[in-house]
């Protein structure tokens, strides 16, 4: 088994960077500024020289806010670009593992969405990720989408994820304020990584959700991290529209891990341990 991690600077591809390393897995990684997913011909060569039996494209346009002003971007990265390569995966027999969003969803179910629950997303992000989802599905024969939410963990690149960003705004000021009408299931790049790890070995296809187990609001999430962290501070509860006026999110995108559990292959644990192990980490 030869991996190719496409968007291997991100968290999730640090995440499976980090963990094939420890099980000895064969593995390249490709990512900016040497390797753009929109361009067919670095795909294609890309490709060409590694020659592996599987892709994780964990590659994509995640800036949600940025989305609605540049979509044209978003398309190209999360959907467009996804036609070439499909097509060279066809051409090589090779198992694509995508990584896919809750976003995919209009958050008015109120239950866990379940992997065949019609998709509608509410936001040009959300949009761009359900059209590269539809792309795979027509075009590549041998593909695996994996959805997932809320993801936080360590990346090459340094960039701030959600935990330390409320861990830092926390002890700078004396006051936080935390969404309290959105519902999601957090989760630890680390735990998707080991879950991806473990479909490749089953090859698994089609659509499957791997989140944290259980769910949260922000405020519960927040409050829960703040606690651990023993970070006094007043905590304050708003609403999804005051927080982001100029971008319409899913209140619910809370997934169900259907698919893993029926399988018995699920390894997420609740996002609460999730939480727990990641700041143990750090």
């Amino acid at each position: 088994m030869k991996i190719l991690i496409l968007g291997a600077n991100g968290q999730l591809g640090t995440a499976l960077t980090n963990l094939f390393i420890k099980q000895n897995v064969s593995f390249t990684t490709a990512d900016l500024p040497d390797f753009d997913i929109t361009n067919h011909e670095i795909i294609t060569q890309k490709i060409k020289e590694i020659n592996p039996n599987i892709i994780i494209n964990a590659a994509g346009y995640t800036n949600v806010k940025r989305a609605e002003i540049e979509f044209d971007r978003a398309l190209q990265i999360n959907a467009v670009s996804l036609k070439k390569l499909s097509e060279i995966c066809n051409k090589n027999n090779i198992y694509l593992c995508h990584i896919s969003t809750d976003y995919v969803f209009d958050g008015t179910k109120n239950t866990p969405y379940l992997e065949n629950d019609k998709t509608k997303p509410v936001n040009c992000y959300g949009l761009s990720k359900e059209l590269g989802e539809k792309i795979i599905q027509n075009y590549c024969n041998d593909h695996v989408i994996v959805r997932t939410a809320a993801l936080y963990g360590k990346s090459k690149i340094k960039s701030a994820n959600i935990v330390d960003k409320i861990i830092s705004f926390a002890r700078k000021n004396e006051e936080i304020s935390f969404v309290e009408d959105e519902f999601t299931s957090p989760t630890f790049s680390e735990d998707l990584a080991k879950q991806i790890h473990k479909i490749l070995q089953n090859g698994i296809k089609g659509i499957v959700h791997a989140t944290s187990q259980g769910e949260c609001n922000w405020f519960e999430f927040g409050k829960y991290l703040l606690d651990i962290m023993n970070i006094k501070v007043k905590m304050n509860r708003i609403k999804s529209a005051d927080f982001s006026q100029d971008l319409k999110k899913p209140l619910y995108s809370v997934l169900e891990n259907y698919r893993l559990k029926s399988l018995k292959l699920n390894l997420m644990p609740t996002w609460q341990e999730a939480l727990d192990k990641y700041l143990k980490n750090q």
